[in-house]
């Protein structure tokens, strides 16, 4: 396997350099927990770094070539609180004219940092902080929000249960503030039960309705993102779904200049399992969440990516073969399906398989790597892409499913096969994504 590796990685390599890349890695780490903030036409990419969990940015203005953006802050003095993860989720302060974030501290306490450009950050005064509590063993990974309603802000966390065992103890915290200093606190508005700690927590509104978004820790893996919905920031909280596979890890969105609600998360590093994950990797295809008629959420392709891939070279296929790229790297796949029982295959890597209740990403051998449920409802329009070991699916703009697989060496053959005449894929076309588009 680690030959098979070696050599699909040296093969990759000699892609030419000005070529597409889907998923954007740092070159000399990984990319773990990210939080994105737009501002001024650009995402702002804040990320940790494995490690000491070091604050980190990257910018874009397409979500697909990503710029390294050193960041600084102003030497902390002994009253400041302050930490490597100095930079999380991102708040614009209008009354102040400010920048702010917050992160956790010791006993569970949310301190904030502050910037004039989201570039260079200084410690908040004191007063800018949400107080620690008892009802907790441990709250972290803060994210504040506007509440129109109350005219005042909410901070959402998470948080293991106080007098409850970690791996039982999972649960979410709220406190709310008028001016971001004098904070209520509201304790665990969404008990998870038998759950661990949740990860990257976020609150946002869509109409009158509140969501929350998170992802579940599993194991020893952070778990896909996952939602809730609740007619207000306290709730009581109802789950709605899951956005994303296991593979879609942190996730975490933020409102474009056209107030798309996109989708961030990093893909793992190395093949991963509920038991084992690497943590960070590489930032997957970014995603538009939008709200269905009965208040559901779906998940499509960022709709700037997909214009972006469309400019690509793409070649229609017709006629009785199934075989649609004899030999690649990696590629894109676009098509419709009137009926679910449908596989495209790429060996010796794997296939993805849909069904009436699932998508399935497998490795050559069968075993499914990140799966799905769905429900089919006619006609699909279908996003299939491979990049050397990453895969990534949208399904009917309201699915989608990533993975990374073991990698399995050399060039890939594209195919397909369906359960029934009536799954025959229609429209049919495929991309090499050999050509880099200008951002």
């Amino acid at each position: 396997m680690k030959t098979a590796a070696l050599l699909f990685s040296l093969c990759f390599s000699m892609l030419k350099a000005d070529e597409l890349r889907l998923h954007f890695k740092p070159d000399d780490h990984a990319l773990g927990d990210v939080h994105p903030f737009f501002h001024g036409g650009e995402c702002f990419l804040y990320y940790l770094k494995p490690g000491k969990y070091d604050s980190m940015l990257v910018r874009s203005r397409d979500s697909l070539h990503w710029t390294p953006q050193p960041l600084t802050h102003a030497p902390a003095t002994a009253v400041d609180w302050m930490s490597p993860y100095f930079v999380l989720g991102v708040l614009r302060d209008e009354s102040a004219g400010l920048f702010r974030s917050f992160h956790g501290h010791a006993k569970g306490r949310m301190v904030s940092q502050t910037s004039r450009d989201m570039i260079h950050w200084e410690c908040a005064p004191r007063a800018f902080h949400v107080p620690s509590s008892d009802y907790y063993e441990r709250r972290r990974d803060p994210f504040v929000f506007w509440i129109p309603e109350q005219k005042c802000y909410g901070c959402v966390m998470t948080t293991w249960i106080k007098g409850r065992a970690k791996p039982s103890g999972g649960g979410i915290s709220l406190a709310t503030s008028p001016d971001l200093q004098n904070w209520t606190d509201h304790g665990i508005v969404l008990d998870l039960g038998n759950q661990d700690e949740p990860e990257c927590p976020q609150m946002f509104q869509i109409g009158t309705r509140w969501y929350l978004l998170t992802s579940i820790y599993q194991s020893r893996s952070v778990g896909g993102p996952v939602y809730y919905t609740a007619n207000r920031p306290v709730g009581p909280w109802t789950f709605g779904g899951r956005l994303d596979g296991k593979d879609l890890c942190a996730a975490q969105c933020a409102r474009d200049a056209k107030n798309r609600l996109m989708l961030y998360g990093w893909m793992p590093l190395t093949p991963a399992t509920a038991e084992k994950q690497t943590w960070g990797g590489h930032l997957a295809l970014a995603r538009e969440i939008h709200a269905l008629p009965d208040g559901s959420l779906a998940t499509r392709l960022s709709p700037d990516i997909a214009q972006t891939l469309d400019k690509l070279v793409w070649t229609s296929h017709g006629g009785p073969s199934r075989t649609l790229i004899e030999s690649c790297l990696k590629f894109g796949a676009g098509f419709t399906l009137a009926s679910p029982s449908f596989r495209l295959d790429f060996p010796p890597l794997g296939f993805v398989a849909f069904s009436e209740k699932h998508i399935r990403i497998c490795d050559a051998t069968g075993t499914c790597w990140s799966e799905l449920e769905t429900q089919w409802k006619g006609k699909a329009t279908v996003s299939v892409f491979v990049e050397e070991d990453r895969i990534e699916v949208f399904c009917a703009d309201r699915f989608s499913l990533c993975a990374r697989l073991p990698a399995a060496g050399g060039p890939l053959k594209v195919s397909w096969s369906a359960g029934e005449p009536s799954a025959a894929p229609g429209d049919i076309r495929t991309s090499l994504l050999n050509a880099a588009p200008k951002p």
